[in-house]
């Protein structure tokens, strides 16, 4: 069974509060590529020694203005969250210890990392770094069984969250979401009309259909005005393009390649079976 929520307080879905901490994650990192691209043409190692400060630097920066001024992370807000307790808003204290969790304990383990390297080549040591091994592993074992609380609860899915009885609510108040597929449905129908048009195109001959329709729309009597023409064996009456083997059927015309079924795209007339190649040019008259 779930967690009852307060009254007129939305749940906010898993989902959600997973995303959440991915994008908060992902929002540290970024800034820490940054801040690594603003230092490239400094001598090579320069930020190394100064590591775990800029760390905790930048940590301390995104917690003072996002949980500290408006009570929520950085990927909370930008999914319409923050913190609430039990108060309704997370006191100065909590807010206080959030920083100390999320900045302050980081960078102690990342200095005490630089600690353990330094003393261990003395014995004495060994009982204390021996402590804070099995104390990290029995935390990284309570927190799966914290996750998997949450996965059945749906709240505090870290431990800081729950230590602290803090947990995300939406900022503003969530509408009932209405699913259409309006978009999806008239994006698969644009997606199967252009690739029915693209694999159609190819097949259709568009100068045969261009020479059909100029001879349906042209009667027989106006081509019979028209001034008889020779075209020059440089010129194709098909593609108008310099013939690649000129060929001159009964009418007269050249074209790249002559069919006897294949009427002329100049005059109509069948090309016939009498077809010859053309050796000589004929200069372009009209009489």
């Amino acid at each position: 069974m779930a967690d009852k929520t307060e009254p007129n307080e939305q749940r906010v879905l898993r989902v959600n509060q997973l995303d959440a901490a991915q994008l908060d994650d992902e929002i540290t990192q970024l800034l820490r590529t940054q801040l690594s691209k603003a230092f490239q043409y400094f001598e090579a190692g320069a930020l190394t020694k100064y590591e775990a400060e800029l760390n905790a630097l930048l940590r301390l920066l995104v917690w003072r203005f996002s949980v500290y001024k408006c009570d929520g992370t950085v990927g909370q807000l930008m999914l319409n969250m923050k913190y609430s307790s039990a108060g309704g808003g997370l006191s100065k204290l909590q807010k206080l210890l959030v920083g100390f969790f999320v900045v302050g304990l980081p960078y102690m383990k990342e200095r005490l990392t630089k600690v353990r390297q330094v003393t261990e080549k003395f014995p004495a040591f060994d009982l204390i770094w021996r402590c804070l091994y099995m104390g990290e592993k029995l935390f990284q074992f309570i927190s799966v069984i914290n996750f998997l609380v949450f996965l059945q609860k749906g709240r505090y899915p870290s431990l800081l969250e729950r230590f602290l009885r803090i947990h995300p609510v939406f900022a503003q108040e969530q509408s009932i979401r209405r699913v259409s597929f309006e978009f999806m449905t008239r994006e698969l129908l644009w997606h199967g009309f252009a690739e029915f048009v693209f694999f159609f195109l190819p097949l259709v001959n568009i100068h045969k259909l261009k020479n059909m329709i100029v001879r349906r729309f042209s009667s027989p009597a106006t081509r019979d005005k028209q001034p008889s023409i020779k075209v020059a064996c440089h010129e194709c009456g098909i593609c108008s393009e310099p013939p690649t083997a000129p060929h001159q059927g009964q009418c007269g015309h050249a074209n790249c390649l002559a069919d006897p079924f294949f009427p002329c795209p100049l005059c109509g007339q069948a090309v016939g079976r009498d077809i010859t190649p053309v050796e000589s040019t004929v200069a372009l008259e009209v009489t």
